[in-house]
């Protein structure tokens, strides 16, 4: 049986008209990760949609954050980085799974939000053939997971996010008492730094 969605405003329909720009993309990694919760990632391949409410993020900053790639400069892993925000930063984890990010700020600064959860929404029986279950709410449960779900790739490391086939579309705000702010996964560097976002009460996101 599927989940019923309780972060949608009104019933899901994808429409570019209502996206994201890329001038919401220049703005500090960390207000950017914060503002895309309740947003709905879209993503089409040929005749096949994919869509979730993103529920969790975290911010990786430009200064001061020895977890971020790009804190030893600009190097040919973490170049997309360094571009002007409103573009994918995809990387491998491990060798094996791949975490998508989206750049934030202005060119040469280096800073991105990594997508941590999704709670699918449309596309699910595409998502599931992707991962190999039929558990909604594990489809999209950590970066890696979300990011084979959706079939995300190093192929598409430097793809602009603003394009009809790639997309985030405006959908629910949240006040701060429906947001939990805390530190980051799976990290051993800046481990202070609370730059962890994640919806309160969500059962798609990695980790409580």
């Amino acid at each position: 049986m599927l989940l019923k969605c309780n972060n949608l405003k009104e019933p899901f329909k994808p429409d570019f008209r209502n996206h994201l720009t890329e001038d919401f993309f220049i703005q500090p990694a960390e207000i950017v990760a914060k503002e895309l919760l309740g947003t709905i990632l879209i993503k089409k391949e040929e005749s096949d949609t994919i869509a979730g409410v993103i529920v969790e993020t975290e911010a990786y900053l430009h200064q001061n954050d020895m977890s971020s790639h790009s804190y030893v400069g600009l190097t040919n892993r973490n170049k997309a980085m360094f571009e002007r925000g409103g573009i994918l930063y995809v990387y491998r984890s491990y060798g094996i799974h791949h975490c998508i990010n989206i750049v934030t700020e202005d060119k040469g600064i280096g800073s991105a939000v990594l997508i941590r959860a999704i709670e699918p929404i449309f596309g699910i029986d595409i998502m599931m053939r992707h991962r190999g279950i039929s558990d909604r709410a594990k489809l999209c449960k950590g970066p890696g997971n979300l990011s084979k779900a959706f079939n995300f790739t190093i192929e598409d490391n430097f793809t602009k996010i603003t394009t009809p086939y790639l997309f985030i579309q405006k959908n629910a705000d949240y006040s701060n008492n429906q947001i939990f702010q805390t530190k980051r996964i799976g990290i051993s560097k800046s481990v202070e730094l609370e730059l962890r976002f994640y919806l309160k009460n969500s059962i798609f996101i990695s980790r409580k």
